[in-house]
């Protein structure tokens, strides 16, 4: 199933590189992730999912839970597989200390120490445009995920 064909209901998981994909891992990756999906299940009942890739740096996992849920064994499984994914290609996935946020046409990527660092010397402000991973359903993607920081859980960082 295509992304944009899913629920926008669906549960959402984002997983953000410490680096952009080149193409070719793009593509390398799309293959892996595909065929995780199309036999990722739960309780034996195939799971009606998708994915996308967002800005070469984000990967948006989908599930459409009408039909069939998650379980904790296939949460699991999804986590083993993102965790696969970083050994594989030497990518920090499911790392929350990441921070992204825009600086013009460009997404910088930070530790979150030093994303404190540029709050205190004003490089990045309540106004800056942040990357909420934390969104819970793909129908939050279109307001709640690229928003000001002071609209985001970013905003206890300027306290």
């Amino acid at each position: 199933m295509r992304f944009d064909d899913i629920s926008d209901e669906s549960k959402l998981w984002i997983y953000q590189s410490n680096r952009p994909f080149k193409d070719e891992l793009i593509n390398s990756l799309e293959k892996k992730i595909s065929q995780f999906l199309s036999s990722w299940t739960s309780h034996g009942s195939e799971l009606n999912s998708a994915f996308t890739i967002k800005y070469n740096l984000f990967l948006f996992i989908a599930l459409d839970e009408n039909n069939s849920n998650a379980t904790g064994c296939s949460i699991d499984k999804l986590m083993s597989f993102i965790k696969m994914l970083e050994k594989e290609y030497g990518l920090r996935l499911l790392d929350r200390l990441d921070i992204s946020y825009r600086k013009g046409n460009d997404i910088i990527i930070d530790r979150l120490n030093d994303f404190k660092m540029k709050v205190l010397t004003n490089e990045v402000n309540e106004n800056t445009i942040v990357f909420n991973n934390l969104i819970k359903f793909k129908k939050d993607m279109i307001q709640n995920w690229e928003l000001c920081a002071k609209d985001s859980w970013h905003q206890q960082l300027f306290k």
